[in-house]
C-alpha cells in the first residue's frame, strides 16, 4: 500500500495508548468490558473511527457470502471496501467463493435443489457453477444469490462510490499444496488472477491482494510488482515480522491480540494495520480503542452505528 496512516493518526494512537490500560504485548491479553469514559467523552475514539477503513467481510451479515447483493449491501451500509475470496472452476473461471466445496460454514447452496456438500467448484464447469444458488442458513426463507465471476464483481462496482469515493476491494486468495485437487498449479493460478486484475480497468489504489499463504503472495508480487500484497495473519503480535518479510506497508490481522502497543509499534515503522473480524459492539470498540487503521467485519452497519454514537 502506498498510503501510510492519515495525518494526525500517530498522535491519536499515542493518546489512545496513554489513556487505555491494556495488557503488555508480551503478557496474556486480558479483555474487559469497554468503558466510554476511558477516552474522555469519546473524542479520541470518534476521531480514530472516522479515519478507519471499513471492509465488508464477504459483504455483510444477512446475505449469502461473496455475492454481488452482499457486496452492494455492505457498500450501502457505509463500507468503503468489500472483502472477497476467490476460487477457480474446472474450466479456469475465477469466481467469488470462500470454500472449494459449496454448502459449508454459514452458507446453504444447492444446484437445482440438490445438495452440494461433496461437490468441489474445481470439479465443475462455470456453466454448472452459475446455476448454484446460496443463502444464509439462519434464515427460514433465505435470499438466494448466484456465485459471481470475479470479473462481474469488478464490472458491477467499477463506477460505484461510497461517500463520494470509489468503492474498493480486498481480494483474498488461497492456495494450499495439500489441497491441489481444488486448484490449478500455482503458477497458472496466479497468472489467471493477475490477468483478470489487469483487464479490470481498476486503478491500483482501489484494491489489494491478501492471503494467509505468504509464499504465494511473494510469487504473485514477483509476477506483478504493481499489485499491492498484504500478509493475512492471526496473531497481531507477529504483524511486524509478517509485513517486513513481504515488504508490505499494510497487514491484516486477527483482532483479539491487537492493542495500542502493537498498533503504535507498527505505525512507528510506517505500517498500517486492519483487524478481522470483530462483529460485536465490544469487539469493534476494542479495535477502535487500539487505534487500528481499519476493520474487516460482517457488520459494517454496526460499525457505522458505533461511530455515529461516539461522534455525537
Amino acid at each position: 500500500m502506498k498510503r501510510i496512516f492519515p495525518s494526525g493518526m500517530a498522535f491519536l494512537v499515542t493518546v489512545a495508548f496513554s489513556l487505555t490500560a491494556l495488557a503488555q504485548t508480551t503478557a496474556p491479553i486480558q479483555r474487559r468490558p469497554f468503558s466510554g469514559d476511558t477516552l474522555g467523552k469519546n473524542a479520541v475514539m470518534c476521531l480514530i473511527a472516522k479515519n478507519m477503513e471499513v471492509h465488508g467481510h464477504r459483504g455483510i451479515d444477512g446475505y449469502a457470502n461473496n455475492t454481488l447483493a452482499s457486496f452492494k449491501a455492505a457498500f450501502d451500509a457505509g463500507a468503503d471496501t468489500a472483502e472477497l475470496d476467490l476460487m477457480i472452476t474446472g474450466d479456469d473461471q475465477i469466481v467469488a467463493a470462500h470454500d472449494p466445496i459449496p454448502n459449508i460454514k454459514a452458507e446453504r447452496c444447492s444446484l437445482h435443489g440438490k445438495s452440494l456438500e461433496k461437490a468441489a467448484l474445481r470439479h465443475m464447469s462455470y456453466a454448472e457453477t452459475s446455476q448454484i444458488r446460496c443463502g444464509e442458513r439462519h434464515y427460514s426463507e433465505p435470499r438466494t444469490e448466484p456465485i459471481p465471476l470475479f470479473r462481474e464483481v469488478f464490472s458491477a462496482f467499477k463506477d460505484y462510490k461510497v461517500a463520494g469515493k470509489p468503492a474498493r476491494l480486498n481480494i483474498e486468495i488461497k492456495y494450499f499444496k495439500d489441497q491441489e485437487q481444488y486448484f490449478p498449479a500455482e503458477d497458472q493460478y496466479l497468472d489467471l488472477i493477475i490477468k483478470e486484475i489487469r483487464q479490470s480497468g481498476w486503478s491500483q489504489d482501489r484494491f489489494f491482494v491478501q492471503s494467509f499463504n505468504h509464499e504465494t503472495l511473494k510469487n504473485l508480487k514477483a509476477k506483478a510488482p504493481e499489485i499491492d500484497v498484504v500478509p493475512l495473519i492471526w496473531d497481531a503480535r507477529g504483524a511486524l515480522e509478517a509485513a517486513s518479510k513481504l515488504g508490505s506497508r499494510l497487514v491484516t490481522t486477527g483482532w483479539p491480540q491487537l492493542t495500542p502497543e502493537v498498533v503504535f509499534g507498527l505505525h512507528q515503522k510506517g505500517i498500517r494495520v486492519i483487524a478481522w473480524t470483530p462483529n460485536s459492539v465490544e469487539e469493534l470498540k476494542w479495535v477502535i480503542a487500539a487505534g487500528a487503521d481499519g476493520v474487516i467485519t460482517d457488520r459494517a452497519d454496526l460499525f457505522m452505528k458505533i461511530r455515529d454514537e461516539l461522534c455525537e
